[in-house]
Parts: C-alpha cells; structure tokens; sequence
C-alpha cells in the first residue's frame, strides 16, 4: 500500500504495458472509426448515384468514390457495376465499424464472488 494514499500499489511493469495496450487500443478504435465513417459517407454518395435528382452534397460523395477508387485500381474501376461498388462500399464500411467496436478497450468484468448475494423482499399487502 501506498503510505500517502492509502491505495494498493501493484509491482512491476504489468499496469504499465495494460494502460499502453489500452491506450493503442483506443488509437486503433479511433482510425478504424473514421475508416468506417467515410467508407459510409462514400456508400451513401454511391447509392444516390444510382437514382436520379440527388443533392449535390452527394452526388460529391459519389465523385469522390469514383476518384479514389480510380486511384487504388486504376481506370478499369469506372466500368465496373455502380450497386456492387456501393454494396461492396457497404460491407466494407460495416466490417470497420465492427472491428472498431472490437478494438474498443473495456474494463475487465469482474467475477461475482460466490458469497455475494441480496434478498429481494416482496410485500405481500398483508399488516
């Protein structure tokens, strides 16, 4: 124990690399986040390109979908079906939301301790 705070010390190194796991945990939750939200921003814009008389907001969205894919898999990408592209921009938006969510550092869960129990008292009515 601690003499000043009256707060049980652990030794050693162990609480350090768990608060750095958990810190780059968070940092990977994070980036993962912002990956899944603009792989959705660029479905939502994708999908609005399929019908006629989107905004202009989105059909941005959809003009930047079509630059970036261009620029990861080359001219070919601009002949390739608009739905599967948005489909696949869906999937691929949910996968890195969920693996975020995965990523999310949480606090370990206790173990209820087999002597900790409550009475739940009911009032019959009865004085």
């Amino acid at each position: 124990m601690d003499a000043v705070t009256s707060v049980p010390v652990r030794s050693g190194a162990r609480p350090l690399l768990q608060a750095a796991g958990r810190v780059l945990r968070g940092v990977l939750a994070a980036l993962l986040a912002l990956l899944g939200l603009g792989l959705a921003a660029l479905c939502v814009g994708r999908f609005a390109a399929l019908g006629a008389g989107a905004p202009l907001w989105l059909e941005t969205f959809s003009a930047a979908e079509l630059l970036a894919g261009q620029l990861l898999f080359g001219a070919e990408y601009a002949g390739w079906d608009e739905f599967a592209r948005a489909l696949g921009l869906a999937v691929l938006g949910s996968v890195g939301l969920g693996t975020a969510a995965w990523a999310w550092p949480r606090r370990r869960q206790r173990r209820a301790s087999p002597y900790a129990f409550s009475y739940q008292v009911e009032e019959t009515g009865v004085n």
